[in-house]
């Protein structure tokens, strides 16, 4: 959908990426993607940059000298990052599911409103940090990348798991590994794995 008044929003289609992602992860692997970008988004605001692709140049310094007093008053800086009550941030919400996700402003009216003002420079200078769909925009390459690195957390290993496959009682860090390759764990099963390991059967009962 396009950016407007009412709606902030950028839906991206990761169903390109998800091969080799078992059916029951996909949305999982599309929401953990859509927050890494959005991670991401915020990283380029924080550089004063455009996270949208084919915009270079950095985002246009401030320049009322009022507003630039406010800014250094109340944050420390004169940064035109979009940053000044940690607001507009904050109403960044991540949807997904099986094949995308949706990075929008929520919040009241003149939040969504003062977003779209940021974005396509309705009343002040242009500083997009969504792209606009209308346009045919999208995200810049780095972005994508760690898109791509969130949804491979959730993908197969080439290859078929044994039927006969059965976990030895006593699991050494060797035994992990072998049974990793052996059931094929995807690099998110291998995280939540690592991380019941850590526990004693007495914390449990």
């Amino acid at each position: 959908m396009p950016i407007t008044k009412n709606d902030v929003s950028f839906t991206y289609d990761v169903s390109k990426h998800l091969k080799g992602v078992p059916e029951e992860d996909r949305e999982d692997a599309a929401y953990d993607a859509g927050e890494a970008a959005l991670e991401k988004i915020v990283d380029y605001m924080d550089q004063q940059k455009s996270p949208v692709k084919g915009i270079r140049k950095n985002f246009d310094a401030l320049k009322s000298e009022r507003y630039k007093a406010l800014k250094q008053k109340r944050v420390g800086n004169k940064k035109a990052n979009l940053r000044l009550t940690g607001k507009m941030i904050e109403s960044l919400d991540v949807d997904a599911n099986d094949d995308s996700f949706t990075i929008s402003v929520e919040g009241s009216e003149s939040d969504v409103a003062k977003a779209y003002n940021h974005i396509e420079g309705d009343t002040v200078v242009a500083r997009p940090f969504l792209p606009n769909e209308d346009k045919n925009q999208t995200f810049k390459a780095d972005v994508v990348k760690v898109i791509k690195e969130a949804i491979a957390r959730y993908k197969k290993p080439v290859g078929e798991k044994p039927d006969d496959a059965i976990a030895p009682l006593e699991v050494t860090t060797e035994a992990y590994k072998n049974l990793y390759a052996t059931f094929q764990a995807t690099k998110r099963e291998q995280e939540i794995a690592k991380n019941l390991s850590l526990f004693k059967i007495e914390d449990i009962l």
